[in-house]
């Protein structure tokens, strides 16, 4: 079957997952074909998969970036270091109401020191997220094909790249996105909104039987 055969399934057909009753509430009224596989050999039966194109935005390549770990000081690791610092800057503070040490200029400087660092943890790594997923929000169209045993991004040319779905790559969803991790620690983000809800229960299942769940 071709591209232009590209059919739907016939109103009433069951996925494999329907009977759970999930749908996709956040989807944006995009499509998800179906199609089939033109690179499998021709005494095989071709693989029937999905395709489906749509741009990111600038919340979405955030979002990414954040739960990825282009930051490492997020989270419960961030609240611990953060209360840490806090409890040094009260005792420095604490020296230095109730002593007249000479030394009490420095109980004062680590004390403005903890507390600048506490800012820097939770406000710093969120600046620069939000100015790289501004210089990676380009308006560019993903276009990708998605089968049983792997996934095609791309068009073809030299962006061209593909996700084998052999329990190889790890798979979190956050935010209303799925992101996959691939290998060489490429990320493949599907936002949820664009996935039909008729055929998510089936993409989501093709996903999640072919990676591990991981916490980024």
């Amino acid at each position: 079957m071709s591209d232009n055969d590209s059919v739907k399934p016939e109103e009433g057909e069951k996925t494999r997952l329907e009977e759970n009753d999930v749908e996709n509430p956040d989807w944006d009224g995009s499509e998800a074909e179906f199609i089939s596989d033109d690179d499998t050999e021709e005494y095989e039966i071709p693989e029937t998969g999905f395709r489906i194109s749509y741009v990111l935005t600038k919340d979405e390549i955030y979002s990414c970036l954040y739960h990825s770990g282009a930051v490492k000081t997020k989270g419960a690791r961030a609240i611990i270091q953060s209360i840490i610092l806090a409890v040094a800057a009260v005792i420095f503070f604490v020296v230095y109401f109730t002593t007249k040490s000479q030394y009490n200029n420095y109980n004062i400087f680590f004390g403005v020191l903890c507390l600048i660092t506490i800012a820097a943890i939770w406000i710093v790594p969120r600046i620069y997220l939000r100015s790289m997923s501004k210089m990676m929000t380009d308006g560019k169209t993903i276009e990708a094909e998605i089968y049983p045993t792997h996934i095609d991004i791309g068009s073809g040319g030299e962006g061209e790249w593909s996700i084998p779905l052999d329990g190889s790559s790890y798979i979190e969803e956050a935010d209303g996105i799925i992101m996959i991790l691939a290998e060489k620690n490429r990320i493949f983000a599907i936002p949820k909104r664009v996935i039909e809800p008729e055929v998510y229960n089936e993409i989501s299942a093709i996903l999640r039987s072919g990676t591990e769940p991981a916490d980024f």
